[in-house]
């Protein structure tokens, strides 16, 4: 009677454990014969089922083949050959991206046929996409004009660069009136003793000789005369050189 009750108790409690431990399979577990077995992670396929003395076998993927997801598989999957280019390799979790070369584009989402790129500059290809099946995707092109991005011109200088400007502005004054004021200082003084050297080399005085016999001249007119000629020397040099010099710098101006 224990024997019985004893079998029992061992049957139902293996039943419950294993209603329990088939319900509670993980994300990455599979449902074999009641049990929750393993499922092997990317980069590797399957080589013996789960049993009850052990957990599921698994052994990586050769090169050549790959596996992206957890599986269940006996074998990896190949990775994919390009005619043309690689844009990234494959790997032993990863298949491989192909490319065209410059100048062509791909004429769907495997890229295992490429076509001519007809934009010009100033254009770029707009891709449209057609679905065959769920597999393969069909690519066509249309060229379209680049947006041009212009500068805001009406955005304003920042606060800092303002001060900066102002700042230099009485600077840049300053130094501009002294330049302007010495140019102007230079000129007039080389125009000044031009003209003073021209009027000197044609009128310096020159001894005259009187004629005694004709005309005699007493001391007080003969003072009288030199005098006259010192004075008209003297009156005719600053209204020369202020005149010649305002023409030059009228002239330079124009």
């Amino acid at each position: 009677m224990i024997s019985l009750r004893l079998s029992l108790a061992v049957i139902s409690a293996l039943r419950f454990w294993t209603i329990v431990h088939a319900a509670g399979c993980g994300e990455h577990q599979h449902q074999v014969d009641g049990r929750g077995c393993n499922k092997c992670p990317p980069g590797t396929h399957m080589k013996d089922y789960c049993t009850k003395k052990q957990q599921t076998v698994c052994r990586p993927c050769k090169e050549g083949f790959y596996s992206d997801q957890y599986n269940m598989f006996d074998r990896c999957k190949e990775c994919r050959s390009c005619l043309y280019e690689y844009a990234e390799k494959c790997q032993n979790t990863t298949n491989a991206n192909c490319s065209c070369h410059n100048g062509f584009l791909c004429s769907n989402n495997v890229c295992s046929e490429c076509q001519e790129n007809k934009c010009v500059k100033g254009e770029k290809p707009k891709k449209t996409e057609i679905a065959l099946d769920a597999k393969m995707i069909n690519y066509t092109y249309q060229c379209e004009l680049l947006k041009e991005e212009r500068p805001n011109l009406t955005s304003e200088p920042s606060p800092e660069r303002h001060r900066d400007v102002v700042d230099y502005v009485p600077v840049i004054l300053g130094i501009g009136f002294v330049l302007v004021s010495l140019t102007l200082l230079v000129f007039l003084s080389y125009a000044c003793v031009k003209n003073l050297k021209k009027y000197r080399a044609h009128n310096y005085p020159k001894e005259v000789s009187i004629n005694t016999s004709d005309s005699r001249l007493s001391k007080e007119e003969s003072g009288s005369v030199l005098i006259m000629q010192d004075e008209s020397k003297n009156n005719s040099i600053g209204p020369l050189c202020l005149e010649e010099v305002g023409l030059q710098f009228i002239q330079s101006v124009d």
